[in-house]
């Protein structure tokens, strides 16, 4: 479940990955969790006019002998509560949605939460947003432009890979991927000595809010 994911030994995890990675280098982490980046409503869609498909033809070609009203109703009763029990069943969402279309519904997360969470805000530009979206079990990083190239390229997009390769494993796991790009930030981009902690270190998560809506 979505707040498994973020449990107690989750969230210290994450905040000693943080404080690790501020604690060497200029770089301001933020990490942001979602519960999901968009509401795919065709997964309900798809799967509700199946349902109501099938239901119909049951009750076309039963040995039961069903009423026309049952017949006329029935079906679209079937089919309304399956596409409601879909929000249920996330790895059905995930697997209904197309690839490109869930990693474009993230991307457009991680654009949103970089500028409402302040990211762009730092003195010297070297905020760097680590979005993750558990529905779709992937990760987004963001660096602004005070970010070294050498890590806004090569280095992001492997963070991100391996980011993204442990949200199976819970937000553990990814907290400890995180941690890794520790040593990389410090040689990149070395702490200051007038270097202080510009933006908030807890975790932004909406995994007790309700689901977004959406395509």
């Amino acid at each position: 479940m979505a707040v498994r994911f973020l449990d107690d030994a989750a969230r210290a995890a994450f905040q000693e990955a943080i404080e690790a990675i501020e604690q060497g280098s200029a770089a301001e982490v933020v990490v942001a969790l979602r519960r999901q980046s968009a509401g795919y409503l065709m997964a309900n869609v798809v799967v509700g006019a199946l349902a109501a498909f099938a239901g119909l033809a049951y009750t076309l070609f039963s040995e039961h002998r069903f009423s026309l009203p049952s017949i006329l109703i029935d079906p679209f009763a079937v089919g309304l509560l399956a596409g409601g029990l879909v929000e249920l069943v996330a790895p059905l969402k995930r697997v209904l949605a197309p690839r490109r279309m869930r990693r474009a519904a993230v991307e457009r997360g991680a654009k949103a939460a970089f500028f409402d969470r302040g990211v762009a805000n730092t003195r010297g530009r070297t905020g760097v947003l680590v979005y993750l979206s558990w529905l779709e079990g992937e990760a987004c990083v963001l660096a602004d432009a005070g970010v070294p190239a050498s890590f806004r390229d090569e280095g992001r997009a492997a963070l991100e890979r391996k980011l993204t390769a442990e949200m199976a494993r819970g937000g553990a796991a990814v907290a400890q991927a995180l941690r890794t790009v520790a040593e990389e930030l410090a040689t990149a981009l070395p702490r200051r000595e007038d270097d202080i902690n510009e933006l908030p270190d807890a975790i932004d998560a909406d995994l007790g809010r309700a689901p977004r809506g959406g395509a």
